[in-house]
């Protein structure tokens, strides 16, 4: 004869569907939840050397600052990524209280909590990058492909945003893409507070050459392991190769804008 499970075990076996059951559902939830997040992202865009953002800096997280309490006030899930370790163009500030190095994301991040009653624990860091490729190559693989975010609203100033809006586009789109589908990516463009005349004509001419050369770099590329080679065997910035030349040089009125 066959045997029948009764009693108590079939209390235990039940609970246990159920408690299975209970995860399976909350983890979608989850998912679902960070698939329809509204994150917002703060590319570097330099420090002073008090550690503090220069005015156009602080013009895109007052933006940011808006956007984010706007979405939440709506009842939608939101955050603000700040990025950017610095730039290898200068060195990194130091903070006049603690003397250690500060680095972008760390204080566009103060700045979002003090200055704009952010809460941290909506702020999230990307403190490696040095320049607008590594911002969206890390911001992906640190972050959002990790945490599920989907949904990103690029903030930045004017004569950043050209560069900003292909360069995002193109890391966004390299495969394999995350299994929830494609990014959905918004750019907002902001003034380019305390930036004029020949200070920010020089940048703009940077900008259009650094447009052209990331195109043509990048031009055949479809994947994030192609973009890792590229970085991390090729790249000014990152390559171990760099530390066998000089640093190339900038003109002082564009390193001011860094």
């Amino acid at each position: 004869a066959g045997s029948r499970t009764s009693g108590p075990w079939l209390s235990l076996a039940a609970a246990a569907g159920g408690a299975a059951a209970a995860f399976l559902a909350a983890r979608q939830l989850r998912r679902q939840a960070a698939h329809t997040s509204c994150v917002v992202v703060v590319p570097g865009g330099g420090l002073t050397l008090e550690g503090r953002p220069p005015p156009w800096v602080h013009r895109r997280l007052q933006e940011a600052a808006s956007i984010y309490k706007a979405r939440r006030s709506a009842g939608e899930a939101c955050f603000i990524v700040t990025l950017s370790a610095g730039t290898p163009h200068k060195p990194m500030p130091i903070d006049p209280k603690s003397k250690f190095q500060v680095f972008e994301a760390e204080g566009t991040a103060r700045s979002l909590i003090h200055d704009f009653t952010v809460p941290a624990e909506h702020i999230f860091e990307e403190n490696w990058s040095l320049d607008t490729i590594g911002n969206a190559y890390l911001l992906r693989t640190m972050h959002t492909d990790v945490a599920g975010w989907r949904k990103l609203i690029v903030v930045n100033n004017a004569f950043h945003m050209e560069r900003t809006r292909v360069v995002f586009e193109k890391v966004f789109s390299l495969r394999p893409l995350p299994a929830s589908g494609p990014y959905e990516l918004g750019f907002v463009e902001v003034p380019d507070d305390g930036l004029e005349g020949e200070v920010l004509a020089s940048r703009r001419e940077r900008e259009a050459k650094s447009v052209a050369g990331f195109r043509k770099n990048v031009a055949t590329m479809a994947t994030l392991r192609e973009l890792h080679a590229f970085l991390f065997g090729e790249h000014a910035a990152y390559a171990s190769r760099r530390l066998l030349r000089e640093r190339e040089p900038v003109d002082p009125k564009a390193l001011q804008t860094y």
